[in-house]
């Protein structure tokens, strides 16, 4: 053990001695001789357990910069800051994966009433029975909205709960792990829902080549609505659930509304991003969505529209990485 104690204390050179960070220190000693032990005990050799213990340290800048937030905090307000708690973070978890399936199986059957709409007016032959076909994408709406607005609720009630409070080393540990846990399956959905969304264009082709004709074509869009749904589903599904982690693991003070933040995390943002780029980013998703709808109304263009929004997401990400404080 006393391999491992030198080691900690090589860590704090240079770090001016306090009671905080003494106590730091010996919470270190105490968390890694629990878990030498416990090395121990499933069979591990001395070094292989003194090996693994220390390679599991790494840096303590976060948990000095940690330290000197709480401790900044107690100074200023005279009592302790409001951190999350473990339970609340798993509690927040669960209600953005409920949030990720309802919106995700909203919206795709949105996409499917206008797959039938648009399928139900080329297999009647005539477009003037568009009107019946409508009557498809209004039920798909009337189930689809509900969920939106049930999974918008929730989170928001969940989110609220979390505005503006503190995001411990520890929790974000927490996170982490299942975040890594949940990868594949991240890697999966992007993998299978940009494939579908890719080869909803097959049943537009196919149906043109087989016989082009205006009932044909619609067949053709309502294939493609089809197939896109499921791709769009999965990668809500994924999006959300790992936008959920990022926003625990990224973020010092838990911003409830992007729109309205609290102060902790003004302050937090405004290092990360410049005031400027957040301006752009209040505007720049919505007039996104309108060149999508303006394609696809006016210019007819929904089979290919809809690769506006992964361009537009990668060429903000350029502007994040560029202007943006890691």
């Amino acid at each position: 053990m006393k391999t491992i104690k030198d080691y900690i204390d090589s860590l704090f050179l240079g770090v001016v001695e306090t009671s905080q960070t003494k106590q730091l220190k010996e919470d270190l000693l105490a968390n890694a001789e629990d878990r030498y032990e416990d090395l121990k005990s499933q069979g591990k050799s001395e070094n292989e357990a003194i090996g693994s213990v220390i390679a599991g340290f790494g840096s303590i800048d976060e948990l000095l910069d940690e330290m000197n937030i709480k401790q900044e905090y107690i100074d200023e307000k005279g009592y302790e800051i409001d951190e999350i708690t473990l339970e609340e973070a798993n509690d927040f978890l669960s209600v953005r994966h409920r949030g990720a399936t309802l919106i995700g199986i909203g919206v795709m059957l949105i996409m499917l009433g206008a797959a039938l709409c648009f399928a139900s007016a080329g297999i009647t032959g005539s477009t003037e029975n568009l009107g019946f076909g409508l009557l498809f994408l209004f039920v798909g709406a009337a189930i689809g909205v509900p969920l939106f607005i049930i999974a918008g609720t929730s989170m928001t009630s969940s989110n609220k709960k979390l505005d503006d409070r503190f995001i411990s080393l520890q929790v974000k540990s927490a996170v982490k792990k299942r975040k890594e846990q949940f990868q594949r399956s991240f890697v999966f959905c992007i993998v299978i829902g940009v494939s579908l969304c890719i080869l909803s264009i097959i049943p537009v082709v196919f149906m043109s080549l087989a016989d082009f004709s205006e009932a044909n074509e619609f067949i053709g869009v309502g294939g493609m609505f089809a197939v896109a749904a499921f791709g769009v589903f999965f990668l809500i599904f994924g999006g959300v659930i790992m936008g959920s982690f990022t926003k625990m693991i990224e973020q010092t003070y838990f911003i409830s509304d992007e729109d309205k933040p609290g102060p902790k995390a003004i302050a937090e943002r405004n290092k990360k991003m410049p005031s400027w780029l957040q301006t752009i980013e209040k505007i720049y998703w919505p007039i996104v969505t309108g060149i999508f709808f303006i394609q696809g109304f006016f210019l007819g263009n929904w089979g290919t529209a809809w690769t506006i929004f992964p361009v537009a997401g990668i060429l903000f990400w350029i502007l994040e990485s560029i202007f943006g404080e890691e």
